[in-house]
């Protein structure tokens, strides 16, 4: 009987690239939108330097993480499962007390995060994570 594993490492390298496509396709769309422009500057708050800070040491482990994914490191595997709550605090923020988004836009984002999810709920599970990151040693 073959045991193959369910997600192999191509499959998830890809929701990984597609994870980030789908944001990046979403604040493209959402940067040349007039009417996005216009609100945003109507209802924007110039972040404070200590927002800043947060948000420049969240991208940094954000890029480390991600970087350990496609590597697949361990630690990078706990990090993204036990970070992946308390980072989405990060809405609370000041500078975030508001958003708006146009309808491309939107669907792109909203598709980034089904995926994001999609990823944490394969870091989870034993079964679909034990594959991808044991060691292949002959």
């Amino acid at each position: 009987m073959k045991t193959d594993p369910i997600i192999t490492k191509t499959k998830f390298r890809l929701m990984l690239i597609s994870s980030l496509l789908f944001a990046t396709l979403s604040t493209i769309s959402d940067a040349y939108d007039e009417t996005s422009i216009s609100i945003n500057e109507a209802l924007s708050i110039n972040p404070q330097n200590w927002e800043l800070v947060i948000i420049y040491i969240l991208l940094i482990g954000f890029f480390a993480v991600l970087i350990g994914l496609f590597r697949f490191k361990e630690w990078a595997r706990k990090l993204y499962i036990y970070g992946f709550f308390p980072v989405l605090l990060i809405y609370l923020l000041p500078s975030f007390s508001w958003s708006f988004m146009q309808g491309i836009g939107a669907i792109f984002y909203e598709l980034g995060n089904i995926i994001s999810t999609l990823i944490w709920g394969i870091l989870v599970v034993p079964s679909l994570y034990q594959p991808l990151f044991q060691k292949n040693v002959k």
